[in-house]
């Protein structure tokens, strides 16, 4: 009995600090809690970046539907579409030219290109 009324305090100062390790750093301890919050915070801002460029998506296929000049501008970049009657200039070195610097040769040379 003596033994255990000199011995309750350590005994409960070592539960009281296992008790507090397993709450820090535990399983589901506030140092977990705080690494499930830093990747909430980094998914709601990529969340956020994905809604805005949902957003721009939208406005660019509504300009798509809408505008014809900025449909035909996109063409002629991306596709590079020329209307009926237009020539077209390709210079050697260019970083816009379709055909590799192999084939332009061949094309010149030839009239037309190897396959």
């Amino acid at each position: 009995m003596r033994l255990l009324k000199r011995l309750w305090i350590p005994v409960l100062f070592v539960g009281y600090v296992l008790l507090a390790l397993s709450v820090s750093v535990g399983k589901h301890g506030l140092l977990h809690l705080w690494q499930l919050r830093q990747e909430q915070h980094a998914l709601e801002a990529k969340a956020f970046d994905l809604s805005r460029e949902n957003e721009d998506f939208r406005n660019r296929i509504v300009r798509f539907t809408n505008d014809d000049e900025f449909f035909e501008k996109i063409v002629r970049e991306e596709l590079k579409f020329v209307k009926k009657g237009e020539v077209v200039y390709v210079f050697r070195g260019s970083a816009e030219t379709a055909d590799p610097p192999e084939a332009a040769e061949t094309t010149e040379a030839t009239g037309t290109a190897d396959p």
